[in-house]
């Protein structure tokens, strides 16, 4: 369909290409789909009450429809380190952005799944966790890398591509790799950490739920005003209309100008997506739409 519309001339919102490559990243790394787009509306309602400009909402709505984007890039490394498919997404995203012990217990768990015996896990932990030490930072890298290419190849903004290498970065200078702190870390990272935990914390046990865990990360990985804020809102900021198309609030809620592809901009936007989709294939499918 984006074919013939490139080939007539026509243009399409740049929204909703990248919404559509969102989905697909959701079923890669084995979050419930449209958890992206859950993300996304949590983080320009942040944005609303915070009163962050246009232009910055605008980074911040791409980055984080975009947040995972790369991280299907090392299906192959990830497989022979974890559990299992899932396994990284099932034990580690919900401590990613917790305390350095939450971080290891919620890795280690990850490459041994709790549910085998002892001997099992045991053997999963002396097999995996040295070749996770030794590779950790070089998977960083290559998802950095993918989603920087990804970014650009869609016609987005520099500033978004350049947000990418960040987003392992915290509030407290204790990410990965480290160099930025504090208002170092670029503001739209700051509020795509607390809006994805959020919506994957909400996905757990609810808003209050979440509500405690972001604000108990103050100060840590996140900026404390803006978790603080989420948290003292999350009834309002982390509301769902089941009523709603959630696709449509999320394509609605992009910030002004909205960003249009035409031309070869859209031949690059689906050569992306072809890219972004090849690179989801890699996971099983039926495992994937399993747990949305």
């Amino acid at each position: 369909m984006l074919d013939d519309v490139s080939s007539s001339g026509e243009r399409v919102r740049a929204a909703e290409v990248i919404a559509a490559l969102s989905l697909a990243t959701d079923l890669g790394i084995g979050v419930p789909l449209e958890h992206g787009l859950h993300s996304t509306l949590f983080a320009m309602r942040l944005c609303q009450r915070l009163g962050i400009g246009s232009e910055t909402a605008s980074h911040t709505y791409y980055g984080c429809l975009l947040f995972y984007v790369g991280c299907t890039a090392q299906a192959g490394t990830a497989a022979k380190i974890f559990g299992d498919e899932t396994a990284l997404t099932t034990y580690a995203t919900s401590s990613r952005f917790g305390s350095r012990p939450e971080m290891i217990s919620g890795m280690m768990r990850a490459v041994a799944p709790p549910g085998s015996s002892k001997l099992v896990r045991a053997a999963q932990l002396a097999h995996g966790l040295p070749r996770l030490a030794r590779e950790f930072k070089g998977v960083v890298a290559s998802i950095c890398e993918v989603a920087q290419v990804l970014t650009d190849r869609l016609g987005l903004p520099a500033q978004v591509s350049a947000l990418f290498a960040h987003a392992g970065e915290r509030w407290d200078g204790k990410g990965e790799p480290g160099r930025v702190r504090r208002d170092g870390v670029p503001l739209p990272v700051r509020i795509v950490q607390v809006a994805r935990d959020a919506a994957f914390q909400r996905m757990l046990g609810g808003e209050e739920f979440a509500a405690g865990v972001v604000r108990a990360r103050a100060g840590g990985a996140f900026d404390p005003a803006f978790a603080e804020r989420l948290a003292d809102e999350a009834t309002e900021i982390l509301a769902l209309d089941t009523g709603a198309s959630v696709w449509e609030e999320t394509l609605a809620c992009e910030p002004y100008p909205r960003l249009v592809l035409d031309g070869d901009a859209i031949d690059r936007a689906l050569a992306a997506m072809q890219h972004g989709l090849v690179a989801w294939g890699e996971v099983p499918i039926a495992r994937a739409v399993g747990r949305s």
